[in-house]
């Protein structure tokens, strides 16, 4: 083929200014794509180090309850500080401790020797230590209680507002026993096919027993242990859906410092102060929701005469309240139960960490169902409405 001009030939190639024109898009999309898969690797390292934590929080556990014989509590009682001075804090910074203060503590603090954080653990469990001081007229926790540990923290999103004991991590404390009126649940089994099983009232008790939940109640009075009793002990042999599928912790936006048993960090350090040096303090009635997530007795479709699922309430996985931004709810003394479940900042799910040691990431868009049979241990005795629900592996 012969050109027919010195022109045709000019325009077989590219001018300078052409290329100068293609060179700058390429340079601006690679401009706008850069940065896009490098926050995408980043979101994704930042998901799977949160993985790893929640999975080594589901070992600790699982290390204790293979010592202790039984999962932890969600509160547990560590005895009566002894002294008028604080041995872990040799500079003296000032401040009054009181001899005969209490210290009720979480599930975390019974997991600090096996996550390397054995110092903190025998602040809480030895006698001579306080965990509370009080400082120009302020009741607070001191600074060696409740440090800041790493691997309480998902690197997405901590409780950055809280100078001690930032956590992003809750655990499965099972049922919640009251309506979202407050009211108690009266649980019917006619709708399972046996009618002779008359309308039962749930009572405290009854939601901590071991097809319900994991992690119960372990502190009790004299003056209340009617209304709060000590729960039963869960060990991993009574697991019976599978330790795969029963879940002992979960991400949540809306935790609670690690140390605190209500959603107020004063009410928190008061509770752990008797009126009198010696006396018992009163079970904290909301330590199940700021270190928990549990199950409402609710269902998708109103089964057995339940409440249907009430999703704007907050109570699934990445559920809200009303129109309020997720990642700026906070828990306080009134949303605590609503808010007390799975939640993160991560774009396709929340970590959750199970009973054999692993860990998953599971999707917001699961049926109410699924949830509920992830955190029963024994989904067929348990309280959910539906109890003849199988929770099967593609159900995640």
């Amino acid at each position: 083929m012969q050109l027919r001009n010195a022109s045709d030939a000019q325009r077989l190639g590219f001018t300078k200014i052409e290329l100068f024109v293609v060179v700058s898009c390429i340079a601006i999309v690679m401009a706008l794509v850069i940065p896009t898969l490098e926050l995408d690797q980043s979101g994704h390292a930042r998901r799977n180090r949160c993985s790893t934590q929640i999975n080594n929080l589901s070992k600790a556990s699982i290390q204790y309850e293979m010592v202790k014989k039984k999962f932890p509590g969600y509160v547990n009682d560590f005895g009566t500080y002894i002294g008028t001075t604080d041995p872990s804090d040799p500079e003296g910074k000032g401040g009054v401790y009181r001899s005969g203060d209490r210290k009720l503590g979480s599930w975390a603090v019974l997991l600090l020797p096996y996550l390397d954080a054995q110092p903190t653990y025998e602040i809480w469990t030895q006698d001579k230590y306080p965990v509370l001081v009080s400082r120009d007229g302020d009741l607070k926790f001191t600074e060696n209680t409740a440090p800041n540990l790493a691997i309480m923290q998902c690197p997405n999103k901590q409780t950055f507002e809280s100078p001690n004991g930032r956590n992003s991590y809750i655990a499965n404390t099972g049922m919640h026993h009251l309506y979202a009126d407050g009211l108690p649940i009266v649980v019917s089994r006619a709708a399972d096919g046996d009618s002779s099983l008359p309308p039962t009232p749930v009572s405290f008790l009854d939601s901590m027993q071991i097809p319900n939940g994991v992690f119960n109640n372990q502190y009790s009075t004299a003056t209340n242990s009617a209304d709060f009793p000590v729960g039963p002990a869960v060990t991993l042999n009574d697991i019976k859906d599978g330790q795969g599928n029963t879940m002992l912790f979960s991400e949540s936006l809306q935790a609670i410092p690690w140390h605190q048993l209500d959603p107020d960090p004063e009410v928190s350090a008061r509770l752990l102060q008797p009126a009198n040096p010696g006396d018992e303090v009163a079970y904290p009635v909301l330590s199940r929701f700021t270190q928990g997530m549990v199950w409402h007795y609710e269902d998708p479709e109103g089964f057995g005469g339940a409440p249907r699922v009430a999703v704007k309430r907050g109570r699934s996985i990445n559920g809200t309240i009303g129109n309020q931004d997720i990642e700026e709810m906070k828990m306080n003394r009134d949303n605590a139960p609503d808010l007390a479940r799975p939640s993160s900042a991560h774009a396709d799910g929340v970590n959750c960490g199970f009973a054999d040691g692993s860990s998953r990431l599971i999707s917001d868009s699961i049926d109410y169902r699924v949830y509920q049979s992830m955190l029963t241990p024994n989904g067929r005795k348990s309280l959910v409405p539906m109890p003849s629900f199988v929770l099967k592996e593609d159900s995640f």
